[in-house]
């Protein structure tokens, strides 16, 4: 085909005659200097190689950068997605959101998280197994205690049947919390308060305003 204003001839791969570069001469030229900027090893983006699987390492520090500080860290006190991704890492639900490519979109299906199964005998009446070895964080006032009954009593108490109850148990807001944590520091609010049965744990958290 030709180019309407110049006459120059393309090709599907947007080679300029003049200079007889491609876009994949482009992208090529473009993974060197990165390559070079990391360091100086040489990376070829137009032939990956396949990355070799490593062992998963127990420990070390995760930092988070957000652009939006959270507004506290009690689920129950706030809905603001900035506290809610935050505790996303440090926290489960009883049951979550299925995500992946199986997942057709614009749909929800909910799945298990702490709990192991659930089965429904009645309208109004839903029985949950938990998983065992599902345990706190190993700080006080829970020390690292296993996950019970008790506590998803404590974090779910409904005054009335609610008709979406699983997808309210799976919302992003309906983190399970400890007694124990409540009773001491009174809320939820701050950093040494993160207290959840998650991969991570908190230790901190800065502002640079």
């Amino acid at each position: 085909m030709t180019d309407g204003a110049s006459g120059h001839a393309m090709n599907a791969d947007s080679r300029a005659p003049e200079e007889g570069v491609s876009r994949r001469d482009v992208l090529k030229l473009a993974g060197a200097a990165l390559a070079a900027g990391a360091g100086g090893v040489s990376v070829d983006v137009a032939s990956p190689a396949a990355v070799l699987a490593q062992t998963p390492k127990r420990g070390g520090v995760f930092r988070i950068c957000a652009g939006l500080d959270p507004v506290g860290f009690d689920p129950h006190q706030t809905l603001a997605f900035s506290t809610m991704t935050m505790l996303s890492f440090t926290h489960s639900r009883l049951l979550k959101v299925k995500a992946g490519p199986s997942v057709r979109p614009a749909t929800y299906p909910v799945e298990a998280d702490v709990a192991e199964s659930w089965t429904r005998p009645s309208d109004t009446t839903y029985v949950f197994k938990l998983r065992r070895g599902v345990r706190w964080h190993p700080k006080p006032p829970v020390n690292g205690r296993e996950l019970t009954a008790d506590d998803v009593k404590y974090t779910y108490t409904l005054k009335e049947p609610v008709a979406w109850f699983l997808d309210a148990l799976a919302s992003t807001s309906a983190w399970l919390v400890a007694r124990e944590a409540v009773e001491k520091f009174g809320d939820l609010k701050r950093p040494e308060a993160v207290i959840g049965t998650g991969p991570c744990g908190c230790s901190s958290a800065t502002s640079p305003t």
